[in-house]
């Protein structure tokens, strides 16, 4: 019998919102915003006040919020894939069509994030993982339906061919 593979095929990179609740020594609630040590005071459960809750949702929907960074990758590049220059109305991105779709596409795949040393053990790493290689917006472009499918089937070649040699 050969050993299974117990990693999941289709790893599910997110950083969850819940998992920035903090607890002081005695368990009492702190803050979740990232720079805050105070501790949680009503009407808030998870913040210390109305701004800390705002500041902390900003970044945190801004960073770890796929729709949120794949739009802003999309008018970074003004709704112009970046391989074959085709350029689509912001309105009609998300053209039934899939020849007519705009999509968000790492330049360097996310299955080498392994390989740059970034780990998705404890809450700090994936943090920095998700930052500063999945959703770093230098390592995001547009690409219309086409290319990316191009792109992808190259990336997944290249993968099989250094797989196999080593």
């Amino acid at each position: 019998m050969s050993k299974k593979n117990t990693k999941p095929k289709n790893q599910k990179f997110i950083v969850y919102i819940n998992e920035f609740d903090k607890f002081d020594v005695n368990n009492e609630p702190i803050c979740r915003n990232i720079d805050c040590k105070n501790k949680v005071c009503k009407p808030y459960r998870k913040y210390c006040s109305k701004k800390c809750n705002r500041e902390f949702l900003r970044w945190y929907y801004s960073n770890f919020y796929w729709r949120r960074v794949r739009n802003s990758v999309l008018k970074r590049d003004d709704f112009t894939c970046q391989i074959c220059q085709i350029t689509l109305h912001k309105k009609k991105r998300f053209n039934k069509l899939k020849k007519n779709w705009l999509e968000c596409d790492h330049i360097i795949p996310k299955f080498y994030y392994h390989s740059f040393g970034y780990r998705f053990d404890t809450l700090e790493n994936r943090i920095k993982t998700t930052l500063e290689f999945l959703h770093n917006k230098d390592n995001l472009r547009t690409l219309c339906y086409r290319c990316h499918r191009e792109v992808t089937i190259k990336n997944i070649k290249q993968k099989k061919s250094v797989l196999g040699k080593a």
